[in-house]
C-alpha cells in the first residue's frame, strides 16, 4: 500500500474515532457498516480489424467500496466510505450530516456531490449494466485519454469539498419533492477538466472561488402492484470556474426520467457540459469560432426480470464532443466528433448478495474505429 493510501485510511480511522468520541456520555452510539466487491473482465476480441488501435482498459479490475456510519445523536450522524477502484484507494465521502427536519439537513465535508439519477446506483451491486454510461464514465470507457474524448460529461462518482443542504417534502399525498443545494470547491483543469486532479490530494481549491449547484427529483409514488409504478423526473445543475486564474467557466447541466412499468424499469438521462477555452493556448489545429466547446450525451435503458435468478438489461448510449479540439488532440478528433455504444447485458443472482454480470458491446465512434466487446464479472454485497 502506498504512503498515499495509507493517509487516506488513517485520516478515515480518526475520523470515526472522532465521531464516537463525540457521542454523548451514557449514549449507545448506533453503528451501521456495509460494503461491495466486484471483480470484472473486459474484454475486446483481437481477431477484429484494427482491434490493436482501440485505446481502452482491458482486463481484469476491482470495484469495492467499505462503508461506516455512526449515529451520534437524534439529529447529528456522520458517515465515511472508501472504494477501491480505477483510480485507486479513494474517499467516496467523509461528511457530518445534520438532520433537524426532513424539509432541512446539511451535510459538510467530503461530499458525494448529487448529480444524475445514476448518481444513486454507483455501486456495481446498485446497476445492472457491468459499466457506466459513457456521459458518467470514470476510467473503462475506450478513447478515453485526454488526446481524444477525455471522459464523459461528468466523471461519477462526483466527490468534492463543501457544504450542501437538502431536504424532501410532500405535495399532496402521491408527490414526493427531493431538492438540494451547495458550494464546493468545483471541478479543475486547464484548458478541460483534468479528472485525476479531483482525486489527489491535498483536497484544496485551486482558484479560491467556490463552484455551485443543485439538484431536485419530483417522484409520483404509486399504488402497489399498479401496472404503471413509481415514476421519478429530476433536475441537475453545476457549475463554477475551473482553472488557477478563475476565468475559464464550466457548466454542466442534466435531467433525467424513470418509470416502473409492472416489473420492468425504464431509465434516461441526457447531460450537458459547456466548457470555456483558452484563447490564449497556442497548436489549435483548427480556426477558434466559438470560445467553448460542448460535451453532451445520454442514455436509455430498460431493465426487467426472467424468472427468479436472472435479470436481462438493455443500453444504448451516446456521447458527442463538439467543439474544436485541444492542442495535442489526436487527428482523428474533429469539431463534430461522437461515440455511440449498445448494450446487452444479464445478471443471474444464485444466492442473496451474490450476482454474476454477463455483458456484450457494440461501439460505433465516428472518426475511430468500431470494436465488440464483452465483459464478465463476479460480485456481492452486504
Amino acid at each position: 500500500m502506498t504512503d498515499g493510501c495509507a493517509r487516506r485510511l488513517a485520516s478515515w480511522t480518526v475520523a470515526a474515532a472522532v465521531a464516537l468520541a463525540a457521542t454523548p456520555a451514557g449514549a449507545a452510539p448506533s453503528l451501521q457498516f456495509s460494503g461491495s466487491a466486484y471483480v470484472d473482465s473486459w474484454v475486446i476480441p483481437s481477431h477484429q480489424p484494427n482491434a490493436d488501435q482501440v485505446k481502452a482498459p482491458q482486463g481484469i479490475t476491482i470495484d469495492a467500496s467499505m462503508r461506516f456510519g455512526v449515529d451520534i445523536h437524534d439529529t447529528l450522524s456522520f458517515s465515511a466510505k472508501a472504494c477501491i477502484s480505477c483510480h485507486g484507494i479513494e474517499m467516496d465521502h467523509a461528511v457530518l450530516d445534520w438532520q433537524p427536519k426532513p424539509w432541512f439537513n446539511a451535510q459538510f465535508g467530503r461530499l458525494n456531490v448529487p448529480f444524475g439519477e445514476y448518481a444513486n446506483r454507483l455501486d456495481q451491486s446498485g446497476h445492472k449494466t457491468t459499466s457506466a454510461p459513457l456521459i458518467y464514465d470514470m476510467g473503462r470507457m475506450a478513447y478515453a485519454d485526454r488526446t481524444s474524448f477525455n471522459a464523459g460529461v461528468l466523471m461519477l462518482p462526483y466527490v468534492d469539498t463543501g457544504i450542501m443542504f437538502y431536504g424532501q417534502t410532500w405535495l399532496g399525498s402521491v408527490l414526493q419533492v427531493w431538492y438540494a443545494g451547495y458550494a464546493v470547491s468545483g471541478l479543475k483543469g486547464t484548458n478541460d477538466l483534468e479528472w485525476m486532479s479531483m482525486r489527489t490530494t491535498p483536497y484544496v481549491d485551486n482558484n479560491k472561488i467556490p463552484s455551485y449547484g443543485g439538484r431536485i427529483t419530483i417522484t409520483y409514488s404509486s399504488n402497489p402492484g399498479a401496472v404503471i409504478g413509481d415514476i421519478s423526473l429530476g433536475g441537475s445543475y453545476t457549475g463554477g470556474r475551473y482553472d488557477r486564474d478563475a476565468r475559464l467557466q464550466y457548466d454542466v447541466a442534466g435531467a433525467d426520467l424513470s418509470i416502473q412499468l409492472w416489473k420492468a424499469t425504464l431509465r434516461g438521462e441526457y447531460a450537458i457540459r459547456r466548457t470555456a477555452l483558452d484563447m490564449n493556448a497556442s497548436g489549435y489545429g483548427w480556426t477558434l469560432v466559438d470560445h467553448h466547446f460542448d460535451k453532451r450525451g445520454f442514455y436509455a435503458e430498460l431493465e426487467h426480470p426472467l424468472g427468479r435468478y436472472l435479470t436481462m438489461v438493455y443500453r444504448y448510449d451516446k456521447l458527442e464532443r463538439l467543439g474544436v479540439p485541444l492542442p495535442g488532440s489526436s487527428p482523428r478528433m474533429t469539431p463534430n466528433s461522437a461515440l455511440e455504444r449498445a448494450t446487452a447485458g444479464m445478471v443471474i443472482t444464485p444466492s442473496s448478495g451474490i450476482y454474476l454480470k454477463l455483458s456484450y458491446e457494440y461501439w460505433k465512434p465516428n472518426g475511430f474505429v468500431a470494436f465488440q466487446s464483452g465483459h464478465a464479472g463476479f460480485g456481492g454485497a452486504f
